[in-house]
This record gives C-alpha cells, sequence and structure tokens, in this order.
C-alpha cells in the first residue's frame, strides 16, 4: 500500500487540526491510557507506536529525529497524541450521525500485501498500526462526507449567476455549454466547504478528558 503520510506532513497537519495542547503522562504500562476522547482510550502503545512511525517517516527521508528525553522528542510526543485525540474525536462525532466503519471495511480497504506484523520488530508494528488507522480514518471521513452533503444543492439561477460574475472567462461560450461544467463545480465547492464546517466544529471542541 503506498505510504499514506511522511513525518513532516503529519506533524504538520497536528499542528494545524488539533486544537489542544495534551500533555503527554509518564511512562508506564502500554495499556495504561494517555487520553480519553468520548469514552474512547488512546493507550501508551498507541502513543509510541504513532511516535515511531514518525521516526520511521524522518529515517527514510534522511531527517534527524530527536532522541527520548529530550524537550525535541517530547514535543513529537505531544502532536502524535494531538493526531490520536483528532482521530478519536472524528470517530465520536460521525458516530453521532450514524457513520461507523467496520473492521472488515478497514481489512477490505487495505491490500493484500499491508498485514500487521505480530513480531518483536517495533518499526513493523508500527507502520502496520499507522496504516490500519489512516485507512479507518479515511473511510470514516469518506462516510461522513456522503452524509453532511447529501443535501448540498445548486439552483439553476446560482449557475446563471456565475456564468454573469465570471463571463469574461468563458469569452463567446454560450450558457448552454458550460452550464453542466459550472454547476458541478459549484456543487463539488458547496459540498467540501460544507464538510470543513463539520470539521472545524468537531475540531473546536477537541478535548481530551483526561
Amino acid at each position: 500500500m503506498r505510504r499514506i503520510a511522511v513525518v513532516g506532513s503529519a506533524v504538520a497537519l497536528a499542528v494545524v487540526a488539533v486544537a489542544v495542547v495534551a500533555v503527554v503522562k509518564s511512562r508506564g504500562d502500554d495499556n495504561k491510557p494517555v487520553a480519553t476522547v468520548a469514552g474512547h482510550q488512546i493507550s501508551q502503545n498507541e502513543l509510541e507506536l504513532t511516535v515511531e512511525h514518525f521516526h520511521e517517516e524522518a529515517d527514510r527521508e534522511g531527517k534527524p529525529f530527536p532522541a527520548k528525553g529530550t524537550q525535541g522528542y517530547r514535543q513529537v510526543e505531544k502532536l502524535a497524541l494531538g493526531l490520536l485525540v483528532d482521530r478519536a474525536s472524528i470517530e465520536a462525532a460521525a458516530a453521532r450521525i450514524g457513520v461507523r466503519v467496520s473492521n472488515a471495511q478497514v481489512d477490505a480497504r487495505l491490500t493484500a500485501g499491508t498485514v500487521e506484523n505480530e513480531g518483536g520488530d517495533i518499526r513493523i508494528k508500527a507502520e502496520a498500526a499507522f496504516l490500519r488507522a489512516t485507512a479507518r480514518n479515511q473511510l470514516i471521513t469518506e462516510g461522513v462526507f456522503r452524509k453532511v452533503t447529501a443535501g448540498v444543492l445548486v439552483r439553476p439561477g446560482d449557475v446563471q449567476a456565475y456564468y454573469r460574475a465570471h463571463r469574461a472567462l468563458y469569452g463567446g461560450t454560450p450558457f448552454a455549454r458550460v452550464a453542466p461544467a459550472i454547476r458541478s463545480q459549484l456543487r463539488s465547492a458547496r459540498k467540501n466547504a460544507a464538510m470543513a464546517r463539520w470539521l472545524a466544529r468537531v475540531r473546536s471542541s477537541e478535548r481530551p478528558e483526561n
């Protein structure tokens, strides 16, 4: 399966998208929760695997990665936790509007060559976990998109108004010829705006419970 994220872009997304400054708790039991979002517990193990994924991506790109125990490493932990909180918040909000994704759906999305390894290689586990979590997040986002954009419409008057306002773009091309393309363009823009508003509402309320 195609590599889905690189450390730079993933960390940047966490900074921009997550309205939360999460404090990573002290290390201990891998299953000990480091945050709880809408009843979903994010474990220390999930956090460590996400950080390890960022480490792997940094190594792949030949970029330095901060050593454990440093301020830089703690910052990466906070960003990784922010990404996990963001995904958990989206999943919880999606469930509230009836959008749920099963493990079978995630399995179907992943390619046959992407298999979770139960061995001792932390990097293999980290990559498998990140790919699986990303596939789940994609499926949830797609389901939400269909749900929140189902009622998006473009009226004939909207198409005509756009054509008149952007007349210079079309030269002598008659309205009837470009109307379908304008309608499609406006509908796509309105659907994207509806999805962006939904995500903004979810992210504005993101707060880990502990």
